[in-house]
């Protein structure tokens, strides 16, 4: 893989598609900048832990 490539991601659609399940309905403009404000902090706060989860799964399963 290239080091540039991107392995996650977290599309508006998506965001939309969990929106309309959870609270029935898409969320506006200003409700999508909140959340993705929430997701850059959501996923900075503690990314170290869901990295050491990932690769530690990760080695786990390949030795399988």
């Amino acid at each position: 893989m290239k080091d540039e490539e991107i392995l996650f991601s977290v599309s508006v659609g998506w965001v939309q598609a969990e929106a309309k399940q959870r609270i029935d309905r898409r969320l506006t403009d200003s409700e999508l900048l909140l959340v993705k404000d929430g997701l850059d902090e959501g996923l900075g706060f503690d990314i170290e832990t869901v990295f050491e989860a990932a690769i530690d799964e990760a080695v786990r399963i390949a030795k399988e």
